[in-house]
């Protein structure tokens, strides 16, 4: 059985999208793979969800802190060694030298076939000669890139522009890699003006029978799901409640939860009589009734939306813009309904709360989109035959 070394930035976990694919890798493939992993561990996910499933681990914890001004600081510490002077890893918050040490004595010690990290952590292993795959998600460097465009002041102009440059940079990391994934073609696009190495596209999944929706409660109201601390997220909620919900309002009393965790102090102070923003919850699936209109007004970030997969197996009604679709090859009015301006957006709302045959029509489509499309099965195999053509030296793959 060949061995795989796994490296991710925290324990993988399926209430964070960037470690979902790694987490379902571990869970589907650990009778092809002995599978070893080393990673971050910030105390926020549990290691024992895949501990069954993992040959061993090693875990080195790492804090979190809130504040970008406490983040460089820890940064700022780290790099100061003679080890991340020869990686070149500037301003690098996943750098420590405890963890360079290691990742080097664990390959040292083990015979592995194959290496696979996520982005933030590709620099530690980028010059093995080992076989290595680097799960980078997305196209970090072009939604820095956007955030930088539509800054309105100086201070935060000045700062994405450097953090596009950085990633930029680092992005460039994977050309060292045999193979790099990606979720979404649209980044692919964007990733190969300066990454060289070959890409694929491997769309996330969706747990079907986890995301199946058995509530007996029936409720009209509209839900939005994600890190309420993210730009992207802050973004879209923006645009809903300025744009969007007071068009709502006008016609029909229905209200608005705002569900995730870490809220922005602007999201906090949106609650209120008919906005509810809960922060962490014990289980998403409560606030996915039948009944509930799910909306993705996302207008910023990168990648395919897990959390629109996962409202669609729960047969919901969802109303999206582009940037919250992109990547997700539904059909507009018959798994979802499409919406870029707010007046699409609101008539979409409106039109779904006055018919309930409409809804059902597209809620059940939604589940059966993804049921024949979208189940972790199909991506993991994907990632299966790509490890088996790294570690074989098979260049075939065009997906």
């Amino acid at each position: 059985m060949d061995k795989i070394l796994l490296i991710c930035h925290d324990v993988p976990s399926l209430s964070v999208g960037a470690t979902l694919p790694l987490y379902h890798m571990i869970r589907l493939l650990h009778k092809d793979y002995s599978i070893d992993l080393v990673c971050f561990d910030s105390d926020t996910y549990p290691i024992s969800s895949i501990s069954d499933y993992i040959h061993s681990y090693n875990l080195l914890y790492i804090p979190t802190y809130s504040s970008i001004t406490d983040q460089l600081i820890y940064t700022a510490k780290n790099m100061v060694c003679i080890d991340n002077l020869k990686k070149h890893s500037f301003l690098n918050y996943y750098y420590n030298d405890s963890m360079s040490k290691t990742i080097n004595k664990t390959i040292d010690d083990n015979d592995y076939s194959a290496i696979i990290t996520d982005m933030p952590m590709a620099f530690y292993v980028k010059n093995t000669s080992i076989p290595k795959i680097v799960y980078a998600f997305d196209a970090v460097s072009d939604y820095q890139y956007n955030m930088y465009k539509k800054s309105d002041n100086l201070t935060s102009k000045l700062y994405w522009y450097a953090n596009y440059i950085k990633t930029r940079n680092y992005e460039k990391t994977y050309n060292n890699f045999d193979r790099c994934i990606l979720v979404n073609m649209e980044d692919k696009k964007l990733l190969s003006r300066h990454v060289n190495c070959p890409i694929n596209v491997i769309p996330n999944g969706v747990d079907i029978e986890y995301f199946k929706n058995n509530s007996c409660d029936y409720s009209r109201k509209l839900v939005f799901l994600g890190d309420m601390s993210t730009p992207p997220n802050n973004d879209a909620i923006k645009y809903f409640i300025n744009d969007v919900y007071p068009r709502v309002l006008d016609e029909y009393n229905v209200d608005f939860y705002i569900v995730g965790r870490n809220p922005s102090e602007y999201v906090k102070s949106l609650d209120g009589e008919s906005i509810h923003v809960t922060g962490t919850v014990d289980d998403v699936r409560e606030y996915l009734h039948p009944g509930v209109i799910f909306v993705t007004p996302m207008v910023s970030g990168t990648g395919i939306k897990n959390k629109v997969l996962e409202a669609m197996s729960m047969q919901l009604a969802v109303v999206s813009t582009s940037r919250g679709i992109s990547g997700i090859n539904a059909i507009n009015q018959e798994n979802y309904l499409l919406a870029d301006t707010p007046e699409e957006f609101s008539s979409s709302i409106i039109k779904l709360l006055e018919d309930n045959d409409y809804y059902n029509y597209i809620s059940s489509n939604a589940r059966r989109f993804v049921e024949d499309n979208y189940s972790w099965d199909s991506s993991i195999n994907q990632l299966k035959e790509i490890i088996e053509s790294v570690i074989h030296d098979d260049n075939g793959l065009n997906y």
